[in-house]
């Protein structure tokens, strides 16, 4: 059995297990707490998001160094970011490392959560042929754009299980959609109910089939509504949270890129490289490349500020 395997047995009170239900439950609808059913009815679907959020958290690559050293040695760190500015404005517009050197301000070192969004553009570049260049060769260029670095922590260890709490979060916020998607068809089939009302009365009633979709309308807003009462609510956790990898995943994708960020053909390695770049798949409404990363050195002098200096140095 896994280290959350035992979650699922209802005999045994997992501490982890009873705050989750309640912070799950919160988010969608703090009213459940006093229906019949609570917490027993939320035990089975919760533990599941728990324990698959865990791992998928477990399964994010790295830690990576994000330094000036790695950007100029590591192919990996140098494809994430165009130049070395970037990693330091990632550092510097991440509002949750601002908040954590805030709190720790004698850490000199953090864990946290990378998220890219990659994109793949046509561009027009040159090929070196033989020792003939070649000029206007349409090629593929892939780049990252709006870095963003969460979820910051002392140890990869905490860092990855505030990333899977957030994953389990994220899971959760759909079982609210769900339930929101409802309310705004309530409230869709109510102005549509109405509107056939007034075209039959306009109709004196003696138009059957106003009166046939009338009737059709009635009963689809009566289940609705219905499914709206609190004890229809579990069946969202249920339909969500037991089936979390069709709504929450990692893709991984691998792609051979030279130092400029040219994607070449797989076996093309004496002009790339092949890299593995890991999206999570549903997490918001646009798909993330995701890595965990180490930074260090942040005592003193911000890391940003270190890494402004390096740039400027590389630069010269």
């Amino acid at each position: 059995m896994g280290i959350f395997g035992n979650l699922f047995d209802h005999r045994v009170e997992q501490p982890a297990l009873l705050p989750a239900i309640e912070r799950a439950v919160s988010v969608v609808e703090p009213l459940l707490k006093q229906v019949g059913g609570y917490p027993d009815n939320y035990r089975k679907p919760v533990a599941a998001a728990l324990e698959y959020a865990h791992l998928l958290a477990a399964k994010v690559p790295g830690p990576v160094t994000v330094d000036r050293r790695a950007y100029a040695s590591d192919d990996f760190v140098h494809a994430l970011f165009p130049d070395i500015g970037t990693v330091a404005e990632a550092i510097r517009s991440s509002q949750a490392l601002q908040d954590y050197q805030r709190d720790f301000p004698a850490s000199d070192e953090l864990y946290a959560l990378m998220g890219m969004r990659r994109i793949e553009k046509s561009v027009v570049g040159m090929e070196l042929s033989g020792l003939t260049v070649q000029r206007d060769v349409l090629q593929q260029a892939v780049y990252f754009t709006s870095h963003t670095i969460d979820h910051p922590a002392p140890s990869e260890q905490q860092a990855r299980e505030l990333a899977a709490m957030s994953f389990f979060d994220s899971l959760v916020r759909k079982v609210k959609k769900r339930v929101e998607q409802r309310k705004r068809d309530k409230q869709a089939q109510l102005l549509e109910k109405e509107l056939l009302t007034a075209q039959l009365h306009m109709a004196n009633g003696r138009d059957s089939t106003l009166e046939h979709q009338l009737a059709g309308m009635v009963d689809t807003l009566q289940t609705t509504v219905s499914s709206l009462e609190l004890s229809h609510y579990a069946a969202d956790f249920d339909a969500v949270l037991l089936h979390p990898e069709e709504h929450l995943s990692l893709k991984q994708t691998a792609i051979t890129l030279d130092s400029m960020g040219i994607r070449r053909a797989a076996d093309d390695v004496d002009r790339g490289r092949a890299l593995m770049f890991n999206d999570l798949i549903g997490y918001d409404r646009r798909d993330w490349t995701v890595t965990m990363v180490r930074c260090s050195n942040l005592q003193n002098e911000s890391f940003a500020e270190k890494l402004d200096k390096a740039y400027r140095r590389l630069a010269i």
